[in-house]
């Protein structure tokens, strides 16, 4: 009986795919990669709700990592989306205002683990497609005030316009 409890438990544990390896099978990145180079803040979780995302309503993100170098008040996250190579948009938003501060912190955030929640509205303008989904490269930077990249990550976001 001994026998078959250790056998057991070395099934679950390193055997069993769905229960060992279901940690490294989540994508906590949303099918996003960090970007090439080196960056000191390494960004492990980022998230965004509706996915796809849908023109004329608010976006939810949430970002988590962790920081080698603070996150100093000024910082900002900036997206910019290419559509075959051709950069198509740019958003640029203050990181402490609109993610930290809302998710109950302040600027300088400290080195270490942290977790953000922002929203964006996605608005549709005049310029853009009607009726139609799209699938461009979306490339998500956090930068210091002065410009130093801290956080890098980029990967595929597909957006319905209505």
């Amino acid at each position: 009986m001994y026998k078959f409890i250790v056998l057991l438990f070395i099934y679950i544990l390193l055997i069993n795919p769905t229960y060992s390896k279901d940690e490294d099978k989540k994508d906590n990145l949303s099918g996003f990669k960090e970007c090439d180079g080196s960056y000191p803040n390494k960004i492990t979780h980022f998230t965004f709700d509706p996915n796809p995302t849908v023109k004329n309503t608010t976006i939810k993100f949430e970002i988590g990592g962790t920081s080698t170098v603070p996150f100093d008040k000024g910082s900002y996250i900036a997206g910019i989306l290419t559509l075959k190579d051709i950069p198509k948009q740019l958003h640029v938003q203050d990181f402490c205002e609109g993610w930290v501060e809302p998710s109950g912190g302040h600027c300088p955030v400290k080195p270490g683990e942290f977790y953000f929640k922002g929203s964006q509205y996605l608005k549709q303008t005049d310029e853009d497609p009607r009726d139609v989904t799209i699938t461009g490269y979306l490339r998500v930077v956090i930068a210091s005030p002065e410009g130093h990249v801290r956080s890098c990550i980029e990967g595929y976001m597909t957006t319905i316009y209505i």
